[in-house]
């Protein structure tokens, strides 16, 4: 039987940016590149650095179900990288801070606990963000064109804020019992991929 297609309702336009400094809950999912701690972290292609891909999934307000996409630089070779790293680690230490109600200076045993945390701890991690949007940068391919502006991550609020507020964290997966199969992360334990070796910096950089 047709469908009279004039009824159904427009698409959501995805293509408009959640606007600057938008406060929203979100759920912090990694996207595993089969390098560095437990297999998480993607190799540049420089091959000279390690980063945790992200993406932000917002689970509230008007913008719900929208993602923002960033990567956090964790492991480098020069100067600028290791400091961008030391800034990377300030990040996720301020994601942590949000999603477990802690406030800076905090040195309580709860504290203690939510703070020793490795990389698998953030897959699936809930707080509060603020997103921005940055402008695209030209393209290096001599059209003169630049990439579009994106939504990124600015930061965690945490308790300090007044935008905080708690938020539930979601129940350990389990693994699906005896019989799921191996995590991503386990299978990269038993089955090294080819860039899980050191990484050295490409003879450019030397």
């Amino acid at each position: 039987m047709p469908f009279d297609y004039s009824q159904a309702p427009d698409p959501r336009d995805f293509s408009e940016l959640i606007p600057h400094g938008t406060i929203a809950t979100v759920q912090m999912r990694l996207r595993p590149g089969n390098v560095g701690e437990d297999g998480i972290c993607k190799r540049a292609k420089a091959g000279d650095a390690e980063f945790l891909d992200a993406e932000f999934v917002l689970v509230d307000g008007p913008y719900v179900k929208r993602k923002v996409f960033d990567n956090f630089l964790l492991a480098g070779t020069t100067p600028g990288q290791q400091e961008m790293v030391k800034s990377n680690r300030g990040r996720l230490k301020q994601i942590l801070e949000s999603a477990h109600g802690i406030k800076p200076g905090d040195a309580s045993e709860r504290a203690r606990k939510a703070y020793s945390a490795g990389l698998k701890d953030f897959d699936n991690l809930i707080f509060i963000a603020k997103i921005g949007v940055r402008k695209g940068g030209p393209k290096n391919d001599g059209s003169g064109e630049s990439w579009s502006d994106k939504n990124v991550l600015l930061g965690a609020i945490g308790p300090e804020h007044k935008e905080w507020h708690p938020v539930e964290q979601p129940p350990p997966f389990n693994g699906g019992g005896a019989g799921a199969t191996a995590t991503p992360s386990a299978a990269a334990s038993a089955n090294p991929a080819p860039g899980s070796t050191p990484i050295t910096p490409p003879a450019w950089s030397r």
